[in-house]
């Protein structure tokens, strides 16, 4: 076991206090070690006071009871006021807003004491507020026929503002501007992450309310949508246009050889379009013509006798939207690979973002995959 902790010897001129420490204790049984907190009486030293926090501390105490001084006597004074017009109840609560409003600006240059910028709005608030409070206790004691009375009770709310205004200055620290430009980069980006997750909550919860008490309209909704969406994620190649065909080739011209000279002499056998009929071997006295082997058989005697031909996208390969659907209505706990293995075998080219493709469509297809987990 550790044994307990000896005292550090004590140094002159500091102040020390009895008070219970805490030392760890170790118990191995075993080979299985076991350590706990044991405590024990000791002594500590006793840090020197802090007059500047400690004075900091009464002014706010003093602000405080400035305060509550002032919202009571305003509260009552205002309340005096409008009693004639309204309900008592209403009227005094009526009159604790004149202190209230001024005191919710305070409380907002206080959240922005390091920013000078955006506590100017609720600085200039708080003064226009106070003013109203301060002008319906001096009405007040106009109405009493103690003038007087009425300005020094409004004296109250201008000494509570100035003691807050005064603590503020105390505490407020003001930044430079590229230290306050970093503060507000990142509130924005913790703002933006949280409004962010919380629209993502509210959307999910709306899609699945939905699709439990959607019924079929919805179901029939969902399908013409997720149609539209992955006929718009088709690739290019399949939605482009057909590629134009080859021209055809020039017509050849063909010349009978020359006759010999027992034989007459014949004419030349006309131009015969390529594109139209076959070329005719001129005849020879005694000899009979053969036949002309059809174009099928001509493929492939001579390069040039061959007709290029154009290559022609396939787009009669089923759309992502209706493998998807075929798949997870086959197994609905499906995996994305899976998915994209059958897209790539239905014929569709690999492409970087076909995975998130095929994501989304099936999440379209079944949303209930956004909240299950699918591996």
């Amino acid at each position: 076991m550790d044994q307990a902790p000896e005292q550090k010897p004590r140094i002159e001129g500091v102040k020390y206090r009895k008070a219970t420490l805490h030392r760890t204790e170790t118990t191995v049984i075993d080979g299985v070690p076991s350590t706990r907190r044991v405590p024990y009486e000791g002594w500590e030293p006793v840090p020197p006071i802090d007059w500047d926090e400690a004075i900091l501390r009464g002014a706010a105490w003093v602000a405080i009871c400035f305060t509550i001084v002032a919202v009571a006597g305003g509260t009552a004074s205002i309340g005096g006021l409008l009693d004639p017009l309204v309900p008592a109840v209403f009227a005094y609560g009526m009159g604790s807003c004149f202190a209230g409003a001024w005191l919710f600006c305070t409380a907002l240059e206080w959240r922005n004491r390091t920013l000078p910028e955006r506590a100017r709005p609720a600085r200039v608030a708080g003064w226009f507020f106070l003013l109203l409070s301060m002008g319906a206790v001096l009405a007040y004691g106009h109405t009493k026929d103690v003038l007087w009375a009425g300005a020094f009770g409004a004296c109250l709310d201008i000494i509570s503002k100035g003691a807050w205004w005064l603590l503020l200055r105390e505490y407020a620290v003001p930044l430079d501007e590229g230290v306050a430009h970093w503060v507000d980069e990142q509130e924005q980006k913790l703002a933006g992450r949280a409004l962010l997750a919380s629209r993502f909550r509210r959307l999910n919860g709306r899609a699945a309310y939905q699709q439990a008490v959607g019924g079929t309209a919805y179901q029939a909704a969902d399908a013409i949508l997720g149609r539209a969406e992955a006929a718009r994620s088709l690739p290019e190649a399949a939605a482009g246009p057909a590629p134009e065909p080859a021209p055809a080739p020039a017509p050849a011209v063909v010349i009978a050889p020359a006759a010999s000279s027992a034989a007459p002499a014949q004419d030349p056998a006309p131009v015969v379009p390529a594109a139209t009929a076959p070329v005719t071997p001129a005849a020879h006295p005694g000899h009979s013509v053969p036949p002309v082997p059809p174009a099928e058989e001509q493929h492939g005697q001579g390069d040039e006798q061959q007709t290029p031909v154009p290559p022609v996208s396939d787009i009669s390969r089923p759309a992502i939207a209706a493998i998807c659907r075929k798949e997870i209505g086959a197994d609905a706990d499906v995996t994305d690979a899976a998915l994209v293995a059958a897209v790539l075998a239905a014929g569709h080219p690999k492409k970087p973002n076909l995975a998130d493709t095929v994501r989304r469509t099936a999440q379209r297809v079944d949303p209930t995959r956004k909240t299950r987990k699918i591996s």
